[in-house]
């Protein structure tokens, strides 16, 4: 009987190692890969779809192809350099740093406060009439009003530029997240607006193309991770 006993014993020990060797291990993995909005830049006639990467532990870089829409009737008078973009496209890569995402909680990566720099290149075409009125009136001997069409332009201009920020993104239901940021960045732009000419200002606000300078930086994210993190 007590041999039995023993057998039945070293039976269900052996099961039960076998049993925690087949047993799947399951371990808190962080999502690697996002997609995100910009939402102000629908403001200035842009739209972007930002890639999120994690390239390690605490470290994602944004990649952010962006296109410009408009196209002017070229028959009216500008306010805005927004009013005379035809078309543009952007590219920027943006490297994001984590530092308080904790180790013991590897799904927690990508969220928190964070610090971010990055660059970015952009080409638009403008096309506009002139700066000054449409038409110019005068009275000939017969003292009829005729109209002459102001000079029309047609401009390809390029600017490159970089930027540090600081901010927090918070994550929804495991997948959705929501982010906040500002900082400051420098730009650098081909083109020089000569007051002298019949030409419309391309430059005059910091997210023209045309705008050379240093300027204030910041923004809203909206995204999704698209593969959810386990525990």
């Amino acid at each position: 009987m007590k041999r039995c006993i023993l057998l039945l014993s070293m039976l269900c020990v052996v099961s039960v190692a076998i049993s925690q060797d087949f047993k799947p291990s399951f371990y808190e993995r962080a999502p690697t890969i996002a997609v995100a909005v910009p939402l102000i830049t629908f403001a200035y006639n842009t739209a972007e779809i930002d890639i999120d990467l994690r390239l390690a532990e605490r470290q994602w870089l944004t990649i952010a192809p962006r296109l410009q829409f408009g196209k002017p009737e070229g028959d009216g008078y500008y306010y805005d350099a927004m009013d005379a973009i035809k078309k543009g496209f952007g590219l920027g890569l943006n490297y994001r740093y984590f530092p308080l995402t904790r180790s013991a909680k590897h799904y927690s990566d990508g969220v928190g406060p964070f610090v971010s720099a990055g660059i970015r290149g952009q080409a638009t075409t403008y096309e506009y009439r002139g700066q000054q009125s449409y038409y110019y009136d005068y009275y000939e001997t017969d003292h009829s009003l005729v109209s002459v069409d102001a000079p029309y332009y047609s401009e390809d201009i390029w600017q490159i530029g970089a930027e540090v920020n600081i901010g927090y993104s918070m994550r929804f239901f495991d997948i959705l997240f929501a982010e906040a940021y500002i900082g400051m960045g420098a730009k650098y732009s081909n083109y020089d607006y000569d007051e002298g000419y019949d030409q419309f200002n391309l430059g005059g606000d910091s997210w023209d193309t045309g705008y050379t300078g240093y300027c204030l930086t910041g923004g809203l994210r909206i995204g999704i991770f698209l593969n959810k993190y386990t525990r």
